[in-house]
């Protein structure tokens, strides 16, 4: 079975209102305040702690709420890859012919691994799809939600990315050709599929399935041609020609699709409602007599009479069935009452659940009494789903002092592939190996080398090794400490970092509503520090060039014993804070932002702060960045504007906005550079930008850095990089900018393409040693072909006969800079 969820919501519902407002973002035109009202009447009066699914509507509210147009509205993975490629068109034309660049040269910092030492969920970052080819399951493919997709043809020995250049990060479904195993499939929201006929170098969007996510891609086991899709709410789709067209077969909500492993004419479809096909999808039946919860399905080869069925009730287990007549009746397993295995405990005994996006099923192809099903944990049955054993617990420790499997929490998915059982959770993909003896080593992870984390934010040393400590959906923080390894060091959800200034080994970390954590010795161990009050979803902290901490919530509170107290100020801000800074230059200047769109400026007084409100710009705030040199220059980044960037030099009396030619991305994140030239970073939705007072424009400062997007950046002097936090690829880091956009002939020197004008084939070769990547586009910005690291010693040809004449582009990118070179085909 396979099931997802949707868009950056990661959450789905309980109740009518929950329903509600999920629709109301797979619809696209309802503002973030409209769903924001409407997901607060579920909320409202309700438990919000761990199951509830409160937390993970405050992640997409958190993302929402930066991401909003001056409308209100989000734009989706869909608008931006769209806008990508039109950003991409308008820079092949501008440097057609010519060879650009700065000193930019991006390499990856991590992590690519866990390693568990005081945190309480460790793991690497979040799949939400994946692949398995039936006949080399060496071949696998995964999908995760910001960091893009990944294969390996070893098992998950070594992992390559496939879509760090491509204008779309987000994955919920994943299939591979059974009859040709480089062709893949891909869902994302939408109801926008892509698809590669070269083992994921290149991908295609086809013909969209729907308009919600797509949860699960079926490929027919002979006939290649017939695929199924699952638009989460917009029904199941059917395609006989790969994928160019879809008809819609079934409305409403869907989750599952299966085929009778034995007879591929016979389908199964699940949402709130089952449906039966005997006709290869042409027609469906709808199979009464159950629950109305949403259905997951379990088919096996070995009995194909025997179809199971799990089904939620809202959040958690509701039902199980089985049929033993191939899916024309079912009967409801009665000895399930009042257990849950959708939750936490062990023993099945608690109320929380987060299903249908955590819960799955999957059937043993050779045993069709072991049934497995998953929620948070996973459970076991061997006789045919009347009693279930949980086989993981979300703990490490736990794990080890049940003598059970440990798998990260939140399983996403469960399949068996062969006699191998794979899940995939919001920790990274695990296996089963041939259904062992329940053990401690029941599961092995299978994510070592995957670089997905979903950094919110991040705090760097300025030491040289460089200390990072930083916050994470899901997995919690971890800690890059001075001899070069990742830790994990806090669990849940982790989010604002800082290392302290004056002890590097002192590091900070904090989760949800403003709970607050120290550790001296790199992550080790750790020690709660006193909460000065419950504050919003994230919170920030800040340290000044003294040591000095401040935690900011409805109040801004000061610490001068590293946390142990705090001090409130006098000042009562109209909503919760949401960015604090203090001048690096001048300690008693701060900048501050709240949660209602408003700023203000503090000069801090032996008594407390006089403050001000600031205004002159629009929109609200994502990030405040302060010049390391003069305390009333400042940069912001904002949401819902025109405006992507203002500065003042006047502490915020006047305000000139910066956007110039930016793309119709996200602004998340800003940091100046001490350089003598009013150097500014700028993280967007994908990438890196760069302008100083030598330039009139932004410039791209992307060499070597993945389409992602970038939260947080931070400059260590030391070191002398720059460091970015990415939401799905980690941290990665670069030179700082040296100022000097390269226009020169290093490249265009010796770099040969022939023949311009092509027909079948187009050669490239250089005489120079080092590798580069290659990209050709088309006059819309389409990445038509890419070859991420090759040398040109040499001639590399290019298959050219599939494409349409006209004119194209080749981008040749090494790490002095970029050439783009226009190219006609014939």
């Amino acid at each position: 079975m396979k099931k997802n969820i949707f868009l950056i919501l990661l959450f789905t519902g309980f109740s009518i209102y929950s329903q509600e407002y999920q629709k109301m973002i797979d619809d696209g035109n309802f503002s973030v305040k409209k769903i924001q009202e409407t997901a607060e009447k579920y909320f409202e009066g309700k438990d919000k702690g761990r199951g509830s699914g409160y937390k993970q509507y405050k992640r997409w509210e958190y993302f929402a709420l930066k991401q909003q147009d001056k409308n209100g509205l989000i734009k989706d993975p869909v608008y931006l890859y769209d806008e990508w490629n039109q950003y991409s068109k308008k820079q092949n034309i501008k440097n057609e012919n010519s060879a650009r660049g700065f000193n930019d040269n991006w390499s990856e910092v991590g992590p690519k691994y866990w390693d568990d030492t005081s945190g309480w969920n460790p793991g690497v970052g979040r799949i939400s799809g994946f692949a398995v080819e039936k006949t080399n399951q060496n071949h696998i493919i995964v999908g995760s939600i910001g960091g893009g997709i990944w294969k390996t043809t070893n098992a998950g020995v070594n992992w390559q990315p496939l879509t760090d250049n491509h204008g779309n990060m987000f994955a919920y479904s994943l299939a591979i050709d059974p009859i040709n195993n480089s062709t893949y499939y891909w869902g994302s929201s939408s109801g926008r599929i892509y698809k590669s006929t070269d083992s994921g170098a290149v991908w295609t969007p086809i013909a969209n399935a729907g308009n919600s996510n797509i949860l699960k891609i079926l490929i027919h086991p002979t006939n290649s041609n017939i695929i199924f899709a699952t638009s989460e709410n917009s029904g199941l789709y059917k395609s006989t020609d790969a994928g160019n067209s879809w008809v819609n077969v079934i409305s409403g909500s869907s989750y599952d699709v299966e085929f009778d492993p034995n007879d591929s004419s016979i389908v199964f479809a699940s949402g709130s409602k089952i449906h039966r096909s005997t006709d290869t999808g042409s027609n469906f039946t709808e199979i009464t007599g159950l629950g109305t919860g949403v259905k997951m399905l379990g088919v096996t080869k070995a009995d194909s009479n025997k179809v199971y069925i799990v089904e939620a009730s809202g959040g958690t287990f509701g039902d199980f069935y089985f049929s033993l007549d191939n899916g024309l009746s079912f009967f409801k397993v009665t000895s399930h009452s009042g257990k849950n295995y959708f939750g936490y405990e062990s023993n099945a005994s608690d109320n929380r659940g987060q299903a249908p996006r955590d819960m799955g099923i999957a059937v043993s192809q050779t045993n069709a009494d072991e049934v497995h099903i998953a929620g948070i944990n996973t459970w076991r049955s061997t006789d045919g789903g009347l009693n279930f054993t949980i086989t993981s617990q979300w703990q490490p420790s736990e794990a080890i002092n049940e003598n059970i499997g440990y798998c990260h929490a939140d399983v996403d998915d469960i399949e068996f592939i062969g006699d191998n059982l794979y899940a995939i959770t919001d920790g990274g993909i695990y296996i089963c190996e041939d259904s062992p003896t329940l053990n401690k080593d029941y599961y092995r992870d299978l994510t070592t080398g995957l670089g997905i984390r979903q950094f919110y934010l991040f705090g760097v040393s300025q030491t040289d090794p460089v200390i990072i400590s930083g916050g994470s959906q899901d997995n919690g923080s971890s800690v890059l400490r001075s001899d070069g390894t990742w830790v994990d060091w806090l669990g849940a959800d982790g989010f604002e970092s800082l290392i302290d200034v004056n002890d590097p080994n002192t590091i900070y970390g904090s989760i949800y509503n403003g709970t607050f954590y120290k550790s001296t010795n790199q992550g080790t161990s750790y020690t709660n520090l006193p909460r000065p009050e419950t504050t919003g979803w994230v919170t920030p902290f800040e340290q000044d060039n003294t040591g000095t901490l401040y935690f900011a919530g409805k109040k801004l509170y000061r610490s001068d014993d590293a946390g142990s107290t705090w001090v409130a100020d006098n000042f009562d801000f109209d909503n919760f804070i949401n960015q604090i800074k203090i001048a690096p230059s001048n300690k008693d200047y701060i900048y501050a932002s709240t949660e209602g769109g408003k700023m203000y400026s503090a000069v801090s007084t032996p008594v407390g702060s006089i403050w001000e409100e600031i205004t002159g710009f629009s929109g609200n705030i994502n990030s405040i960045s302060i010049h390391p040199t003069d305390h009333l220059k400042v940069a912001i980044s904002v949401t819902g504007s025109s405006e992507k960037v203002y500065i003042t030099s006047d502490g915020g009396s006047t305000w000139t906005g910066y956007s110039n030619n930016l793309p119709n991305f996200t602004a998340y994140a800003l940091v100046w550079d001490n350089n003598g030239r009013d150097g500014l970073y700028l993280g967007m939705d994908y990438g890196v930008y760069y302008i100083d007072n030598q330039f009139t424009e932004w410039n791209l400062f992307n060499t070597g850095l993945p389409n992602v997007k970038v939260t947080e950046l931070e400059i260590n002097y030391a070191d002398n990089n720059l460091y970015v936090a990415t939401y799905g690829r980690g941290v990665w880091k670069s030179p700082r900018s040296n100022g000097v956009l390269n226009i020169e002939n290093h490249i265009l020197e010796s770099l040969n393409v022939y023949p311009n004008p092509a027909t079948t084939k187009l050669n490239i070769s250089w005489d120079k040693s080092e590798n580069v990547a290659l990209r050709l586009f088309n006059t819309n910005g389409q990445l038509l072909y890419y070859n991420k690291e090759t040398s040109l010693t040499k001639p590399l040809e290019i298959n050219t006969s599939q494409f349409a004449s006209g004119i194209y582009y080749l981008k040749v990118s090494s790490h002095k800079g970029n050439y783009t070179k226009k190219i006609v085909l014939k």
